[in-house]
């Protein structure tokens, strides 16, 4: 079983600053769904004017792959993986992609881990009001007639990945192989900037492609969401454009899903001793504010939710690529270990497992 988390880690008592059980509760039925890469909701209009930033081209250059070697990590059942690059610092670079609305801050353990495992990660230098330049998109006709395209709607995201990439260059050198690591709709907008950016030539370059619960796939045709296209256009110029993650070859593509939420089969088990899933003080998280979410997420991405297994905003089935691409599902996982917020993210508990955590981390390495 799994349930929502609202305690932050070092939450200061009532008085001193702190934030409530109740509050945490309302400001995550409120910002959860945030993460979850629709473009339907109107932002604020105050931005209209503001014109997106022309994006840069890469001219990278291929080079072999690097080199790798695992040693046991000396848990049951675990190994980690612990790599060797070419670049001088003996790590492989990795651009890391981030969910929408988040900042570098947010992944600072995911970094740190995955710098002890032989990877120096690159985050996207993202700002949380870097998002409102999609809002001038939102005004257009392509807009309204879901016929989006990622170059002038992302121009924003695609020059912090210039950016990034731009650093590995200078400490790893323009030759070095690269990772790109996406979560949540940072996955497709990975998929998409290796696609339109690089291209066949530059994508030689790209050592792999990982996506950690990132919403892959549209709402299945004949389902009643089908028509609504939360991306208004987005995903499904990218599939149709990058198919499976083309350029890239299937076998360095690899999907990462949670189903650390299942929503139950009937509508009355997620209500049902609602008062007995509120609050779990042990762990500091709510059953019933966790399904609620999950099933207010997985019916516009999924097109059902009743019975869907998912991380808590994204549904399995949505997540994973299928074809020859790889795949990795982790049982007790969730979305993000972060909600965003104007300010500093609030940091969800230990027990609330997702992608980034320690627990999971080396599970998926692997298809780096």
């Amino acid at each position: 079983t799994t349930s929502m988390p609202i305690h932050g880690r070092g939450e200061m008592p009532l008085g001193m600053g702190g934030v409530t059980p109740t509050s945490r509760v309302l400001l995550a039925l409120v910002l959860l769904p945030v993460g979850c890469w629709s473009f339907s909701t109107q932002p604020l209009r105050a931005f209209a004017n503001h014109r997106l930033p022309p994006s840069s081209k890469m001219r990278p250059q291929p080079t072999a792959p690097a080199s790798s070697l695992y040693h046991p990590l000396g848990r049951a059942g675990r190994v980690q993986l612990r790599m060797s690059g070419d670049g001088p610092s003996g790590k492989i670079p990795v651009v890391l992609c981030p969910a929408q609305f988040g900042t570098p801050a947010d992944y600072k353990e995911l970094v740190g881990l995955m710098g002890e495992r032989g990877f120096e990660v690159y985050p996207a230098p993202l700002s949380r009001f870097d998002w409102l330049k999609i809002v001038p998109a939102t005004l257009t006709k392509e807009f309204l007639t879901a016929q989006l395209k990622p170059a002038t709607t992302l121009g924003f995201f695609y020059e912090a990945i210039d950016k990034a990439l731009e650093e590995v260059d200078k400490v790893h050198g323009s030759e070095a192989q690269v990772v790109f690591l996406g979560h949540s709709i940072g996955g497709w907008v990975a998929r998409s900037y290796i696609g339109e950016q690089l291209g066949e030539e530059g994508a030689k370059r790209v050592r792999s492609l990982v996506t950690l619960g990132t919403p892959n796939n549209p709402p299945p045709q004949d389902s009643i969401v089908a028509s609504l296209d939360q991306t208004r256009g987005l995903l499904t110029y990218i599939n149709d454009k990058f198919p499976g993650g083309s350029p890239l070859p299937a076998s360095s593509v690899g999907c990462v899903a949670g189903s650390g939420t299942a929503v139950p089969e009937k509508l009355g088990d997620v209500f049902g001793n609602a008062g007995d899933k509120l609050w779990d003080a042990e762990v500091g998280r709510s059953k019933l504010l966790e399904e609620v979410v999950a099933l207010s997420s997985y019916l516009p991405l999924s097109g059902s939710a009743l019975g869907v297994k998912g991380d808590g905003l994204i549904p399995v089935d949505t997540a994973l690529m299928g074809g020859e691409s790889r795949s990795v599902v982790l049982e007790d996982c969730n979305h993000a270990g972060f909600v965003p917020t104007p300010g500093p993210s609030l940091m969800l508990p230990k027990t609330y497992l997702w992608y980034g955590s320690e627990q999971l981390i080396d599970e998926w390495l692997g298809l780096l």
